[in-house]
């Protein structure tokens, strides 16, 4: 099995383990989810029942509070001592009684035990909104009342139980006389109501508020039960109300013996395993169906849509399929061509050529061809490349092949041929013009000089006329310069068309030095320069002599005369990284990099004030340039403007 197939298992049983694992949690959490319902529905009822206690504890107290507000309006009123009695022992049964006021009126006018209680003999509850409006709310319904948890007047929060007196004045019809007040003790309450046991069992915490408008206050347990998802259960009052909450406790681990968890195990594993085998299945008759058609798909996609011409041939030679470039090029047209061979599209000797490659490509070859089809093709110029098609046991099973038209490509190789010959024609036509011109012009010039020299020498007799001098100056200068011009020109033509003869030899520096030293040393004197020659390059270089000479001298008559009067030129040789370096260094005028690069063309001249007083022709550096290549060498040139110029011949060693 290929190592891909192999990974694509692994991920499927990869996959398959998650998906179990996720249903054993699934079913984990669910009867984690049903333990916890149950717990919090177990929770809930126990609360209620806390809650019914609570509210039976306050009931009780109701039926006690109307016990003794029957026993004053049956008797028409109480003495304070009476009611003392009667409310002692009340207060000895139920620690939950705070005490227990008699309200004649609005206004309190018993309260026991009264010690604790004096100051609220003779209160009129109509000066206190808080408790006024319970009251008042027992007055006119005429029933039993339960107010608070509410603010005392001795002070503190309690349950307050009211019982409203009627008595009656005439024989049917009984009036409001006055009221039993029993405030409650919160933490009696809470105790004979079982909540204080509660909390220490079940975490329970109680919360109330003195209104409904107030926030509650934490009665009993901790405040942070009520945080989370508590189970809670209302206790209302008419002025506000109770709140018990508990959380659930935390859950032990679910057994691993449990019916219920063997279930989640056995149906995790089976839809696991299910899951396997189901997608191993699919992906394997995936891969056997992609593998029969993909291929054949591929293929065709890539060759039909391709811009170039492509076929794939049976082993035989025989036609498979052409793309639509290849039914273009090989004139196929609407004819089938399934079986076909070369034979039938082409003619000999390129069918016979085509028929040759196949054999090669059976036996393994990619072979490339370039051919001349004429105009019996679509493409006039073609390259063909065939290659073996082989199967994963190495089989070649068929013949591939790609077919390129090249004709534009050829006809512009043509064309940029005919156009480079006619180029070097015109080139070495100007130079051997150039050339002849040169030795044309030399015989007259010769003449000029030669007879403008011995005017200037007075070899027959002296100039009578001063003027006639300067003339003869002049005449003899221009001819000078018009030779020198007329040198570079048949230098500079001979090599660009290739008639220089190069005698490549070992050349020390030193002897170079030696061969300019006379004509540099006169350059400089005439410009009244300082000349220093430095030789450090002990070893021979391989290089023309003459032509070496030649290209020195260029650059030092350069120098010299791109030099103002009293500048300095140095002539140098080195070795460097297996090199030969001969250097002219002079402070002159310099170029920037823009007038290197035209300084090196031929004709060119540069267009600062002194290179105009000068003159010059603009073929000294390019003649160089082209010298140095001829022999084999580098030239490299740094300068800058208004403080010189260093040029560096560099010459490979001698060996």
């Amino acid at each position: 099995m290929p190592s891909s197939h192999r990974l694509k298992h692994l991920v499927i049983g990869i996959i398959a383990v998650i998906i179990a694992l996720a249903i054993f949690a699934a079913g984990e959490w669910l009867s984690y989810e049903r333990e916890m319902m149950l717990a919090r529905a177990t929770l809930q009822s126990e609360l209620s029942v806390l809650a019914g206690r609570a509210r039976t504890e306050i009931e009780k107290s109701v039926e006690l509070a109307r016990g003794l507000a029957a026993v004053i309006a049956a008797r028409q009123g109480i003495s304070s001592a009476e009611f003392a009695d009667s409310c002692r022992s009340l207060l000895a049964d139920e620690p939950k009684i705070r005490n227990i006021a008699l309200i004649v009126g609005s206004v309190i006018v018993e309260n026991c035990p009264m010690p604790q209680n004096a100051k609220t003999i003779g209160v009129d509850l109509r000066g206190h909104p808080d408790q006024w409006q319970s009251f008042e709310r027992m007055k006119k319904s005429g029933q039993p009342d339960i107010a608070g948890p509410a603010n005392l007047l001795q002070g503190g929060w309690s349950i307050i139980v009211r019982i409203p007196i009627f008595m009656r004045q005439s024989e049917d019809v009984p009036t409001f006389w006055g009221a039993i007040s029993m405030p409650l003790r919160m933490d009696g309450l809470l105790a004979q109501a079982g909540l204080t046991d509660a909390a220490q069992i079940i975490n329970l915490a109680v919360r109330g508020s003195h209104s409904a408008s107030l926030a509650p206050d934490i009665l009993l347990g901790d405040p942070a039960v009520f945080t989370g998802n508590p189970v809670i259960v209302d206790i209302p009052f008419p002025d506000g109300a109770w709140q018990l909450a508990a959380r659930v406790r935390p859950l032990a681990a679910l057994s691993t013996d449990s019916p219920l968890h063997l279930a989640t195990l056995v149906a995790a594993v089976m839809c696991g395993a299910t899951f396997f085998i189901i997608a191993v299945y699919a992906d394997r008759r995936r891969r056997l169906e992609a593998e029969s058609n993909r291929n054949r798909d591929l293929l065709h996609a890539f060759m039909e849509n391709a811009p170039v011409a492509m076929y794939v041939k049976d082993i035989d030679g025989h036609y498979i399929d052409l793309n639509a470039e290849a039914r273009r090029a090989f004139g196929v047209g609407d004819r089938p061509y399934i079986g076909m061979t070369s034979q039938e599209f082409f003619v000999d000797p390129i069918a016979q050529e085509l028929i040759a490659a196949d054999v090669k490509v059976k036996r393994g070859e990619v072979v490339r061809t370039e051919r001349n089809t004429g105009l019996q093709q679509a493409y006039p110029w073609e390259r063909e490349i065939k290659f073996p098609v082989i199967d994963n046991q190495g089989k070649v099973v068929a013949i591939g092949g790609y077919v390129f038209d090249i004709s534009a490509t050829k006809e512009a190789e043509i064309r940029l041929m005919r156009a480079l010959h006619a180029a070097e024609q015109a080139n070495r036509a100007k130079s051997e013009f150039l050339a002849t011109m040169s030795h044309e012009l030399r015989t007259p010039l010769n003449a000029i000089i030669g007879f403008s020299d011995v005017i200037q020498r007075e070899v027959f007799g002296p100039i009578g006329n001063a003027t006639y001098r300067g003339y003869i100056d002049d005449i003899h200068a221009s001819g000078q310069q018009l030779l020198d011009l007329l040198g570079g020109i048949i230098d500079l033509s001979a090599v660009e068309s290739g008639r220089v003869e190069v005698k490549h030899e070992a050349v020390k520096p030193i002897d170079i030095l030696q061969d300019c030293r006379a004509i540099s040393e006169a350059m400089a004197a005439e410009r009244q320069h300082q000349l220093r020659f430095v030789d450090r390059a002990a070893a021979a270089c391989w290089s023309d002599r003459r032509l070496l000479r030649q290209v020195l001298l260029n650059l030092v008559s350069n120098a010299a005369k791109y030099t103002r009067k009293g500048g300095e030129i140095e002539i140098a040789t080195e070795e460097v990284d297996g090199m030969v370096v001969f250097s002219v260094t002079d402070t002159g005028v310099g170029m920037s990099a823009e007038d290197i690069e035209r300084a090196v063309e031929p004709f060119t001249r540069l267009g600062d004030t002194m290179r105009a007083e000068v003159g010059g022709s603009g073929i000294g550096l390019a003649l160089v340039k082209r010298l140095v290549e001829v022999m084999r060498g580098r030239l490299h040139i740094e300068s800058e403007p208004g403080k010189g110029t260093r040029v560096e011949v560099a010459m490979p060693l001698a060996e």
